[in-house]
């Protein structure tokens, strides 16, 4: 590889032998060269090396990351959350860094009080607890802007189950979950369907901060 790289004026003599000697050296190390790159191999680092780099950028709310692919996600918003700190914009998409569908709804648009704010939340696969609750009031409180105050957060907590019903029959599909603070939950849903259908059963919980 190195003698490839020589100028013809010097291909001949004791330069292109020192070259063939290293030949295997410089192979190895050139083969080798990709594992330093970092910012481009996201997507195939391992977990340890994420949380380093999750440290480094200093990324809120990166500990609320389940598996891999959202600490992922997190790393490659990171320098876009920064930028954008302090706008719904980086409220949104740090949520979706989570796999959280957000809606941020400001004062004026459903009525509220002067520079509050509430945030609609779509969560699927999480289980719902206070301190999840806690944890996302304190990630949009790192994110938002200093004048503006979190009035309210409503969740809507999707499962998805099946249920097999006959012709004319009416399905009522229930989702239970135990009772914790701060949270009604109103689980019961209708399914008209036909004979050998399949219906989809949805559960919605609402949190509130």
């Amino acid at each position: 590889m190195i003698k490839e790289l020589l100028p013809p004026s010097i291909v001949d003599g004791d330069i292109q032998k020192l070259a063939e000697s290293t030949e295997g050296v410089f192979s190895f190390l050139f083969s080798e060269a990709g594992k330093t790159l970092i910012y481009s191999r996201i997507d195939e680092l391992p977990e340890e090396v994420l949380d380093l780099l999750a440290w480094q950028f200093h990324i809120e709310g990166y500990e609320l990351a389940s598996t891999t692919e959202e600490k992922r996600s997190f790393i490659k918003r990171a320098i876009e959350l920064h930028r954008h700190k302090g706008t719904k914009w980086a409220i949104k998409n740090v949520l979706q860094a989570l796999n959280i569908h957000g809606v941020v709804k400001e004062w004026f648009e459903y009525g509220g009080e002067p520079y509050k704010f509430k945030v609609e939340l779509g969560i699927t696969n999480k289980e719902i607890t206070t301190q999840l609750r806690d944890k996302l009031i304190q990630l949009i409180n790192e994110y938002k802007n200093t004048r503006s105050w979190l009035d309210e957060i409503s969740l809507a907590y999707l499962t998805r189950g099946r249920a097999f019903t006959y012709t004319g029959t009416m399905a009522e599909c229930y989702s239970e979950c135990e009772m914790i603070t701060k949270i009604e939950q109103n689980t019961t849903g209708q399914v008209f369907t036909y004979t050998g259908t399949m219906a989809e059963c949805y559960g919605y919980a609402v949190m509130e901060a």
